[in-house]
């Protein structure tokens, strides 16, 4: 009877409590509306006021989006390093004239890139840029969005929305674009299960798109440790610490993820080194965000030594079982985008956990080491730093 009890407590106990991250947002969803989301209906008045900080940098082959920003014109703030190529810069202005945009050239951020085009997944390069340029700025609001990232329906109406719900800081969902391959279907369940936590956690903004009041996301960028893997959420976090007041807007933002195993390995592992910094490295803001915390730094990553010990040296029917009711619940909650990858998707999870969290440890020290920043997050920090550190 003890040995039993020792296998369900593993196998079937705490991947049950992990399933539950999935099962309670669609509950809290339907027993009430939340307050913190916010609807872009035909009342929404479309506001200009506004600044689109698009940051680019290594090649400028990564602006992909150069046709949907062209309508935005001088609200368009074109933003890179002043440690670039001569050639880069001859395609960076030639993008910005014949598109009527705006540029800032960064004075001489840290972790620079080198000459080297390949996309950086960590370092504190983008977020020196973006914090240099949002200083810049004398609009009313900010939208940073990515190189490739585009939107459905007029940025003018997000910042319409914005303004009259008044928000100081603003999430959005992103949808995957690119879902024809099966890694593109997993991948966009992923993206709706976490995206259903922004409704209820909408300080979970994205880098690929947010949204804020120019003079808090100042504020916000001065207190950043700028280290890149985890940095929307950290933006998030000091938000919440500083009482800013922060909604989730029903505004789809389709992005491009990753189409081949190879890039989407390099990615997963970034971003599981920014799921330890933010969880374990940073544990002491919990307190402020017990659920998120206890799933991401408990469930994660405390329990991943019991997880390896019983799945891999007490295999038994029991992970299957817990295997196979993940599967129901995930099928019943994306019930109507169902398709075949659904079936594989808790054996996708199963390798995130067991291969890419441990992974992702390792990935963090290595960023850490490299980039000489522990991305340590100090809400209180209010002194800017010079503008050419």
């Amino acid at each position: 009877m003890g040995s039993l009890t020792e296998l369900w407590l593993p196998l079937f106990v705490i991947p049950a409590l992990m399933m539950l991250v999935d099962v309670v947002v669609p509950i809290r969803l339907r027993l009430r509306k939340h307050p913190v989301v916010y609807a872009i209906d035909r009342t929404t008045r479309p506001c200009q006021d506004y600044v689109l900080i698009v940051p680019i940098y290594g090649d400028m082959g990564y602006l992909q989006n150069e046709a949907f920003l062209r309508d935005y014109g001088k609200r368009v703030l074109l933003t890179t390093s002043s440690a670039e190529t001569s050639e880069f810069y001859e395609q960076f202005y030639r993008v910005a004239v014949r598109n009527n945009f705006r540029t800032f050239v960064s004075p001489r951020p840290l972790h620079a890139t080198d000459g080297k085009v390949r996309r950086q997944v960590g370092g504190t390069l983008r977020d020196t840029i973006v914090r240099n340029a949002t200083r810049s700025v004398r609009a009313e609001y900010v939208v940073c969005i990515d190189a490739d990232t585009v939107t459905t329906q007029s940025i003018d109406l997000l910042v319409g929305r914005f303004a009259h719900a008044g928000l100081d800081l603003g999430s959005v969902p992103l949808i995957p674009a690119n879902r024809d391959t099966l890694l593109g279907k997993l991948q966009a369940h992923e993206y709706r299960m976490a995206m259903r936590l922004r409704r209820v956690m909408p300080w979970l903004v994205s880098g690929g798109c947010h949204i804020a009041r120019a003079e808090v996301h100042k504020d916000l960028m001065n207190a950043h440790s700028l280290f890149f893997q985890g940095n929307d959420v950290e933006l998030g976090l000091i938000a919440s610490a500083r009482r800013y007041r922060v909604g989730h807007i029903l505004f789809d933002v389709p992005t491009e993820v990753p189409d081949t195993l190879r890039t989407w390995w390099r990615q997963r592992k970034a971003w599981a080194g920014g799921e330890f910094r933010l969880m374990i490295v940073n544990i002491r803001q919990a307190w402020r965000h017990p659920f998120l915390f206890f799933y991401g730094g408990c469930m994660m990553f405390a329990l991943l030594p019991m997880r390896y010990f019983y799945a891999l040296e007490h295999p038994s029917w029991v992970l299957l079982a817990t295997l196979a009711l993940y599967g129901v619940l995930v099928a019943g909650l994306n019930w109507k985008h169902r398709d075949l990858a659904l079936l594989i998707y808790p054996l996708y999870s199963a390798f995130y956990v067991l291969v890419l969290v441990p992974a992702g440890c390792v990935m963090y020290v290595r960023m850490a080491i490299k980039h000489r920043n522990a991305g340590i997050i100090l809400s209180q920090r209010l002194r800017p730093e010079p503008l050419a550190a």
